[in-house]
């Protein structure tokens, strides 16, 4: 079974953030050799909940962290570092999504 690639992705919307390992294992409660397990893809134990926790640690949502699309060659085991207007399109994506959850935030206060 092929593996998604969600774990480069929370990678390079963490790295995005500028955000260490060690603050988003600090703010999931789990060290930091156990996240940078799960960004290395151990799907076995990587939950939709873990996943959700994490989106939310990240200010964006699942969504983003599971379409974050990468370019592949031929041999599907090289990967593209993505562009720097990729990269800008993803900051967009992820301003937009904290917006939107912040809006969700005030919605559930009221």
């Amino acid at each position: 079974m092929k593996k998604l690639p969600i774990g480069d992705n929370i990678r390079l919307v963490r790295n995005r953030l500028g955000y260490s390992q060690e603050y988003v294992a600090e703010r999931l409660g789990i060290s930091k050799q156990r996240y940078r397990q799960l960004e290395n893809e151990d799907q076995k134990s990587l939950t939709i909940g873990r996943i959700l926790e994490i989106a939310i640690i990240l200010q964006t949502d699942i969504e983003t962290l599971f379409s974050i699309h990468r370019i592949k060659f031929k041999n599907e085991d090289v990967d593209m570092q993505p562009t720097e207007s990729q990269l800008d399109e993803l900051l967009y994506l992820i301003k937009d999504q904290k917006v939107l959850i912040d809006d969700i935030h005030k919605n559930m206060k009221s």
